[in-house]
Order: structure tokens, then sequence, then C-alpha cells
């Protein structure tokens, strides 16, 4: 008799070896409504991969901690973190892309053999952080003349070095959210000499204050996706809109409306094109290292997603 350890390093291992090569073993693993949601999901995959012209070459699957929530005699349920990391081939060039994995899968005891029923995603804690970068200074702020005439500079590289640094870590320097995408495209833009607009009404201006603190408030600009998407577009920080994605340069952001219902949901940071000229983007919430920026790959993908292009002037 399989014991449930068994099942579920056979189901991680198939699960991973699946980001390189198509195979049917995962079905061996998995109940049968499992099996079918996650087929859905590899021939979503293959098809961007095809469409992309991309060849996979290899893959692994790093377990960083590994808790057992529930121990019954035919039920278990473990929560795993983990780093997921993908090596591709475009053109002649080598990619990689990292992904750090925060699920909860469900066993169950079915006819002498354990299976995997159910596997969520949920919210990771914060990671012990190394010396931060760079760390917010209260006197980095513009007035509203400064603002009208637009004297800074967008440090583009400096953004995207923050956005390496820190794509799996957090900085002690601010507060982390249990949806960090916005937070860390705004520390990320901070990073790369767009200063905070000061209002101390956090309806208006693009501004953080008080460090990791209880007692630190921010605009909700910074830490929203939805607003941070219109900020963009209506407040101190130049931006150009684009058409395509192709258009974007390194340093500028993706806004993600997932359901395509107008509620803005997620924001990206262009970090690394491909070999297509296509951008490559680091993110928080689930973090990301050079993830193609379309996030066909999520489980948030909808066909009606939306998609708002920002080159930071």
């Amino acid at each position: 008799m399989t014991t449930w350890t068994e099942a579920l390093e056979f189901y991680l291992q198939c699960r991973t070896k699946n980001l390189v090569t198509k195979t049917n073993e995962l079905s061996e693993c998995l109940d049968k409504e499992e099996a079918e949601s996650i087929e859905r999901s590899n021939l979503q995959r293959w098809q961007q991969l095809k469409e992309r012209r991309v060849r996979p070459l290899q893959s692994r699957l790093q377990i960083n901690d590994f808790q057992v929530e529930k121990d019954g005699i035919n039920e278990i349920v473990v929560r795993i973190k983990a780093r997921e990391w993908y090596a591709y081939q475009l053109e002649k060039r080598w990619h990689e892309q990292e992904k750090d994995i925060h699920i909860r899968v469900m066993l169950r005891h079915v006819k002498d053999r354990w299976l995997i029923v159910q596997e969520n995603k949920i919210n990771g804690t914060p990671q012990k952080s190394v010396q931060p970068v760079f760390q917010p200074q209260e006197d980095v702020s513009f007035n509203e003349e400064q603002i009208r005439k637009g004297s800074y500079v967008y440090n583009r590289l400096q953004a995207v070095r923050y956005a390496e640094a820190w794509w799996n870590e957090y900085n002690p320097n601010f507060r982390h959210f249990d949806v960090d995408c916005t937070n860390f495209i705004s520390q990320c833009l901070y990073a790369g000499g767009i200063p905070f607009y000061s209002t101390g009404n956090r309806a208006t201006g693009w501004w953080y204050r008080g460090g990791n603190s209880p007692s630190a408030l921010w605009s909700y600009s910074w830490t929203v996706a939805h607003s941070f998407r219109w900020y963009l577009e209506r407040g101190h920080i130049k931006t150009e809109s684009k058409s395509s994605a192709d258009q974007l340069s390194l340093g500028d952001v993706i806004c993600y409306d997932f359901d395509g219902d107008g509620r803005w949901q997620h924001s990206t940071i262009v970090v690394a094109k491909d070999s297509h000229g296509m951008p490559l983007v680091n993110a928080h919430t689930t973090n990301s290292r050079h993830r193609y920026w379309d996030y066909r790959d999520s489980t948030a993908y909808t066909p009606n997603i939306k998609y708002r292009f920002f080159h930071i002037m």
C-alpha cells in the first residue's frame, strides 16, 4: 500500500516534470475532478508555449517548508512552501523563470491508495530579509509646485535592480501585505527616483510613511492595484500609455484586470525582454521573477483579461 508521503512525493515530482514534458503520470495520483482541472490548465499552458515557440528545457522544485495541518486516518492536509524554477529556450537564448509557491494539498485515502484531491494556492508569510537596498526618506517628496514642474528623473536600471533584489523578499522598511503586488511595484518606482507626492490624505497623492511600524500610513495608490492603475494615468508620475506589451521598456509597468470587469487587480514591473522582444516581469503576492507578461499561466487568468501598458516618462 502506498503511503501518503510517497503519494505526495510522486505528485510533486510529476508536477515539476510537467513543466517541461507532457506527461499523463499526474493522473495516477489525482482524483478525477482534480485531474480534469489540472489537464485544463496544462492545455492552456502548452498552447501558450506553442504560440511563443518556446522549447522547455529543465525544471526543479525546491521545498523550503513543509507542515502537516491535518493528520487523519483517511485525510491528510499539508502546507508546502517551495521555489519553482524553470528554464527554456527561445530562438537561441536561454531563459529562466522563478516563482515562489505556497500551496495547501489535501490527500484522501481511496480504495487502498492515497490520492491528491485538492491543491489550493495560499498566501505566504514574510521571509527574513537581508540588508535593505534603501529605506524611505520622509523628506524625499514633492510639493504641488514641484509636481507641476515635473522635476525628477526616473532611473530605470535602479528600479529594475530593486525588483531583482526583492522579488522574493520583503524590505523591512515597509509593511508587507497579503496582497503585496502594488506595494512592491510602488517601492520599485520609488527606488528608481520617483518621489512621494505626500498629501496626508490616503485617497490622494502617492506616498508612504512610518516604515514597518504599526502606525505606518500610505495612500491607496501605493498599495491598491485599482487605485495605482488610475494614479499612473492621472497622478504626478508621468506616463505614456502604450498599445502593446512589446512597446514597453525595462522599468515600465503592466496593470491587470483579470476578469475584465473594470476592477484592476494586479501590477507588475518589466525587468527583461525575451528573444522576441516581449516583456518578462517581476511581481509579488505570488512572488515571480522573469515571468512572461501575459499571466496566462495564472489561476486568476480569464479570457476576459484586460491589460494597461504604462511607459514611465
